[in-house]
């Protein structure tokens, strides 16, 4: 009897142990489980606000690189009036050099007669591109305005844009989900920095011109560049030709482009010696706007051709259009500031928090691009080379994130 009771009693206290045991099991069960829905939750959070974070990081880099591409618009359309302008240039010369040419064959029977018709041809090709040549720079400087008025508009309009990009992809995940966003380190709300970061540039500051200026002249192409070869050159006599076209700013702060180009008969005595210039052949001149007085490199013609480039200098006659300053897009150098970068916060119902950062970064693949002076390329406004890339928080970062959570 005795034997049984105590039988009963420990049956009893395994009972109890069990229960026990079974409910820390559950415990730890809902513990894991919801510890799992969390890790879900997180990470669910987490995409979210890479994919603001890198959304937006993309919209900047596409910004950057509109106006890189933009710039690089408005310096081609400049290269273009300075070919038309050459060519107009170099025309006049061979309808000058034609004219000299009928003019001392007169007396030639039939070969005045082919001189005569040459110079007819050229004269009349000549008079009718200067006919062209004022519509199609009239279309490109209304182009350059254009482009001008495009860039700031667009400018303007982005840093308004962006936050509803975030609430976009934000809303697109859920409805239920908060987020904020900031820059230079977490402090600044973005995109306030964003201001920071570009500028508007004037021709009409003759500094801020100046730095176009050597872009657009590095721009330009052979032809406009330096128009220097020989047309005939044997033992005692050559005939040089030289001619280039060159950029002026006006006092309004607008650009000017001129050209000339000259031919002469160069020769030496004896056989021996230096070639010096003997007779000037043909010369031809032209200014987009106003004529100039002063000589210029021109491709070498007044150090070549003395003699028929002053001829052409003091016979330059302009076409009549005249442009007006224009703005560009520059950049600030202050990406120590982190006014490239956005750090995004995603909260939901819960108070469950993610963060994400981003930047916008000017990057040259030397293997795919690569630079033929070998040298190191610091962002810019004229190469569209601005990429997107998710990158980790900094200790910055994470510092004023629990400051702020803090408060």
């Amino acid at each position: 009897m005795t034997f049984s009771n105590t039988n009963s009693r420990i049956k009893g206290q395994t009972l109890i142990l069990m229960v026990g045991v079974l409910l820390l099991v559950s415990l730890l069960l809902f513990a894991v489980t919801d510890m799992g829905k969390h890790a879900r939750r997180q990470w669910y959070l987490q995409s979210v606000a890479d994919n603001a974070a890198y959304s937006a990081a993309v919209a900047m880099s596409r910004q950057m690189n509109f106006l890189a591409l933009t710039n690089r618009a408005l310096i081609g359309n400049q290269v273009a009036i300075a070919q038309w302008v050459g060519l107009a240039s170099y025309l006049s010369m061979l309808d000058r050099t034609a004219d000299n040419l009928e003019a001392v064959t007169s007396f030639i029977p039939y070969l005045g007669q082919i001189t005569r018709a040459l110079s007819t041809v050229i004269e009349r090709i000549e008079e009718g591109f200067e006919q062209i040549v004022e519509v199609l720079i009239r279309f490109q400087v209304a182009v350059i305005q254009g482009i001008s008025a495009a860039q700031r508009l667009l400018d303007a309009s982005f840093v308004m844009e962006l936050p509803l990009l975030i609430q976009d992809i934000v809303s697109k995940h859920s409805t239920d989900l908060s987020w904020e966003a900031y820059q230079g380190g977490g402090i600044a709300p973005f995109p306030s920095l964003w201001w920071r970061k570009t500028e508007v540039r004037n021709t009409s500051n003759s500094e801020e011109s100046k730095e176009l200026e050597e872009l657009t002249l590095k721009s330009l192409d052979p032809f406009s560049r330096n128009r220097g070869y020989n047309w005939v050159n044997i033992f005692t006599h050559k005939i040089v030709k030289r001619g280039g076209t060159e950029l002026s700013r006006n006092r309004n702060g607008g650009w000017d482009w001129h050209a000339l180009d000259s031919v002469s008969l160069h020769g030496r005595s004896w056989f021996i010696g230096s070639f010096k210039e003997q007779l000037p052949l043909g010369w031809g001149a032209k200014a987009q706007d106003q004529r100039r007085s002063r000589r210029a490199g021109y491709g070498g013609a007044f150090r070549s051709n003395s003699m028929s480039s002053r001829l052409g200098l003091a016979q330059m006659e302009s076409i009549g259009v005249r442009q007006k300053p224009f703005g560009y897009m520059g950049l600030r150098n202050l990406n120590e500031f982190g006014d490239n970068t956005v750090l995004i916060s995603v909260r939901d119902d819960n108070e469950q928090v993610a963060h994400a950062k981003a930047i916008s970064e000017f990057s040259r693949a030397g293997t795919v691009f690569p630079r033929k002076d070998q040298k190191y390329e610091r962002e810019n406004l004229f190469n569209a080379l601005w990429e997107p890339k998710v990158i980790p928080l900094s200790g910055l970062d994470k510092g004023v994130i629990i400051s702020r959570e803090e408060i």
